[in-house]
């Protein structure tokens, strides 16, 4: 049987150097240890205080669009230059990144690898002056036992500088129940991306929550001996680590590479388990026009050799470790396989190529309004698309150029052509559309949807989006905001009459210029008479003024504390509502503004002199987002120039990014009955797309 390590019983040796370029001493293996409060503490104060909350800005798409949000990780410096090993999924699809350390410093850090296969990944902080880092060592063996204490670190929920303690429950565990089938594991963590393919877990009971991934599990003796990673909702508190020795592995290479290169050779394994076989490995299925599949290897056959070496995987946990052998072999080396089936022994050699990407890069592409995936040849076989190059169209944005292109794009297509030029990546996309076609004629598109092979014409947009919405006719408009009355309502109020009760009275308005109050009950419009048709809707007054002409003189009949009313009312035109503002979307801030409009600054108790911008959406990991600008927000000064209207927001932006004054640009807003400071980074603004 392969094991993931041979265990160790006594000693165990650290991964990194210590600072004098001297090994680490031995520690005591855990299993010798205590676990009370002494040694908790003892442990705890070697690795938590390097232990630091991670902060990403990554992009997402919906809808076509790319929507930046803000998420949160654990991590833990393990070199002395301030490499910061976590999970690749705390890192996935990460724009910026921001280190929090255990003593509130905060430090702009870059991306040094990923590995999503082992789901981990290594970050540097980037400080602003060199300096020696702290930092925590990983343990070289696994040498953990149920029942070991172990200790989880991190920032659950975003809350740094957490620790909880529990037991070890299985030091090699594989997420496959009694009720699953093994083959599907890998997909089932990971669509298009798998992970965990290469060791088995350690199940433990430390409490883990959201914000803890990519934090350490720590062993009496202080060594990092798993990385957290999984947490289960149901079923008590059962949480998973990729196991400390195979993170080591894996952080040194990333830190020293970048990357991760590992061997392929064309199929895919399961365990024997429920076969009948005691011997060997099941390949459990081959890719077509596979080196393996050249070489005769079939579906169904037992690998019982590794270039002579036997290889048992009797049980799921077992799967991992021989994957990772085969995967460690070097690129190009040839292998010989020891193959079983039915009786009969046979020996195969093979050639390993470089392990293929399993998901190719995602991107918006704005002048289309759709995000796009480059495939790769894992992706292809997965949706019968192989031997194709193209861009999987995993996203449009309503309303948007691909949306309305003639015919209209679907999630799922892949483009392979704009005006004839083959679209293999993202960069040829760039290249062939990123800049407006002469004239704007439309792009001619050829793309695939299953089997077929279609075009399309579509007419690309590029730049900030301003939207001028199309022009109303005017509408007659008495200003005031008025209560449904009907004639039970009235009985049971003492009232004369139904008809409709002023609530409110705009500022200027034609009704509070003729001389009408809050209160004011209106019966008739030039003798005809005003009956709400029940007690919640008020669109019956609404729209018998809006039937009549701008300018024109009216009388509105009224009654007052039981004395009639004649009020004479120039009708004016209604002022514009939200609908019928201009609408601008900030590439740089992402943030969605418009006009302030007059119902703005009446809902808001603002003198109509009033100017600004309101803020109407605001991606969260967007520089906006960040700064902590809101929805409702009314900004009125961007740096040192007002802003009055779009036209100047825009120009304000540019000016203060041009100055490259100061860390941060400062925001003046209005905010319900306040006026706030706020600040955008500019590491935000130049570090976010």
């Amino acid at each position: 049987m392969i094991l993931i390590r041979p265990a160790a019983a006594v000693l165990a040796a650290c991964l990194a150097i210590a600072p004098n370029g001297v090994a680490a001493d031995p520690v005591p293996s855990p299993s010798v240890i205590a676990p009370d409060g002494r040694t908790i503490a003892a442990a705890r104060d070697k690795v938590l205080p390097v232990v630091v909350s991670i902060l990403t800005v990554r992009e997402d798409f919906k809808q076509g669009e790319p929507v930046l949000t803000v998420s949160s990780g654990s991590g833990t410096v393990v070199t002395p230059e301030g490499h910061v090993a976590t999970n690749a999924h705390v890192t996935q699809k990460g724009r910026s990144f921001r280190v929090v350390f255990a003593d509130g410093r905060e430090l702009p850090a870059r991306l040094v690898g990923t590995d999503t296969l082992s789901d981990l990944a290594v970050l540097q902080v980037q400080p602003p002056a060199p300096e020696t880092f702290a930092y925590a060592r990983f343990a070289d063996t696994l040498d953990l036992a149920p029942g070991d204490t172990v200790l989880a670190m991190g920032a659950p929920w975003g809350l740094s500088n957490s620790m909880s303690a529990g037991v070890v429950n299985n030091p090699r565990r594989l997420l496959v129940s009694l009720f699953d089938d093994e083959a599907d594991y890998e997909d089932r963590l990971g669509a298009d991306e798998p992970t965990g393919r290469y060791y088995a877990w350690i199940q433990h009971d430390a409490a883990i929550a959201p914000g803890n991934s990519g934090g350490p599990l720590v062993d009496l003796s202080g060594r990092i001996v798993g990385v957290n990673t999984r947490g289960m909702i149901f079923g008590g508190d059962l949480a998973f680590a990729i196991p400390g020795p195979d993170a080591g592995d894996i952080v040194r290479a990333l830190v020293e590479r970048g990357e991760i290169k590992r061997s392929h050779l064309g199929f895919r394994l399961r365990s024997l388990k429920g076969t009948g076989e005691e011997e060997g490995v099941l390949v459990n299925s081959v890719e077509r026009g596979s080196a393996a599949e050249k070489a005769g290897l079939r579906a169904g056959d037992r690998i019982v050799s590794v270039d002579g070496v036997a290889v048992n995987a009797l049980q799921p946990v077992d799967v991992p470790a021989l994957q990772r052998r085969i995967a460690e072999l070097p690129i190009g080396a040839d292998v010989r396989l020891g193959i079983a089936q039915k009786g009969t022994r046979r020996e195969l050699r093979l050639t390993t190529r470089a392990q293929p990407e399993d998901r190719g890069e995602e991107r918006a592409f704005a002048p289309f309004g759709a995000s796009l995936a480059e495939l790769t040849a894992a992706m292809g076989r997965r949706r019968n698309l192989e031997g194709e190059r193209g861009l999987l169209v995993t996203g449009l944005r309503p309303g948007g150029p691909a949306a309305i292109a003639r015919p209209a794009l679907e999630a799922g297509d892949l483009l392979v052509k704009v005006d004839g030029k083959p679209v293999p990546d993202l960069a040829a996309l760039e290249a062939v559309a990123g800049e407006p076609p002469p004239e704007g004629r439309p792009l001619v598109l050829e793309y695939r949807r299953g089997p077929e092979r279609r075009i399309a014409l579509l007419v690309p947009k590029h730049g900030d989006q301003v939207r001028v919405p199309l022009p109303e006719l005017d509408k007659a408009w008495s200003g005031v905001e008025v209560q449904p009355i009907t004639s039970s309502l009235a009985r049971e109020l003492g009232l004369p009459g139904p008809g409709f009760r002023i609530t409110r009275v705009y500022p200027g308005s034609p009704l509070g210029e003729a001389g009408a109050k809050i209160g004011d009950l209106l019966t008739a419009i030039d003798g005809v008479s005003l009956r709400a048709a029940n007690e919640t809707s008020d669109l019956p007054f609404h729209q018998r003024v809006r039937d009549l002409a701008v300018g024109q003189e009216v009388t509105v009949q009224a009654t007052r504390g039981g004395q009639a009313l004649a009020l004479k009312v120039s009708l004016r035109a209604a002022p514009a509502n939200t609908a019928s503002l201009r609408t601008l979307a900030l590439t740089r801030l992402r943030a969605q503004t418009r006009e302030l409009g007059f119902f703005d600054r009446a809902a808001r108790d603002l003198p109509a002199s009033q100017q600004g911008v309101m803020v109407d959406g605001v991606e969260a990991g967007g520089p906006a987002g960040l700064a902590h600008l809101q929805r409702g927000d009314i900004i009125v000064r961007l740096g040192e120039q007002p802003v009055q209207d779009l036209g100047s927001l825009r120009t304000a932006l540019d000016a203060a990014l041009e100055s490259g004054n100061g860390r941060v640009i400062p925001v003046q807003v209005l905010r319900g009955a306040e006026t706030r400071i706020l600040y955008l980074e500019r590491y935000w603004l130049t570090e976010t797309p």
